[in-house]
This record gives structure tokens, C-alpha cells and sequence, in this order.
């Protein structure tokens, strides 16, 4: 079940980081994380990585496949 709100959120509103997700959804980051691996694995998500010309870690935004 949480696996398919996520999947509405991110048909909703686009490319999202986990964190804005965890946000939108009100589940904790860590579990948003879980099942964002979960549904990575089945082929329904794919990370996309932030593109940035700047130093540090690029924000990572998920997407559905």
C-alpha cells in the first residue's frame, strides 16, 4: 500500500527526492527509502541523479519507469 501512494505521489507531481516524498506522503524518510528500492528492483522507479555543475553530492530525484 505504501508502495503504490508513493507511486501516486511521483505520477502527481514528477521527479522527487526521497526526502521530498517522505514530505508529501508524511512516512518516515527511512521508509520511503526502503520501498523506493523495492519498486527500483520491480522496474516501476529509476534514480536520476541532479544534474549540477557545482562540488558536493548531487541531489538524487526518483522517477517513474
Amino acid at each position: 500500500m505504501k508502495e503504490e501512494k508513493i507511486l501516486q505521489v511521483l505520477k502527481k507531481h514528477g521527479p522527487l527526492t526521497s526526502s521530498q516524498i517522505a514530505k508529501i506522503t508524511g512516512y518516515p524518510r527511512t521508509t520511503v527509502y526502503d520501498k523506493l528500492s523495492k519498486l527500483q528492483l520491480k522496474g516501476k522507479v529509476k534514480k536520476k541523479p541532479e544534474k549540477r555543475n557545482k562540488k558536493g553530492r548531487p541531489k538524487i530525484y526518483w522517477e517513474i519507469t
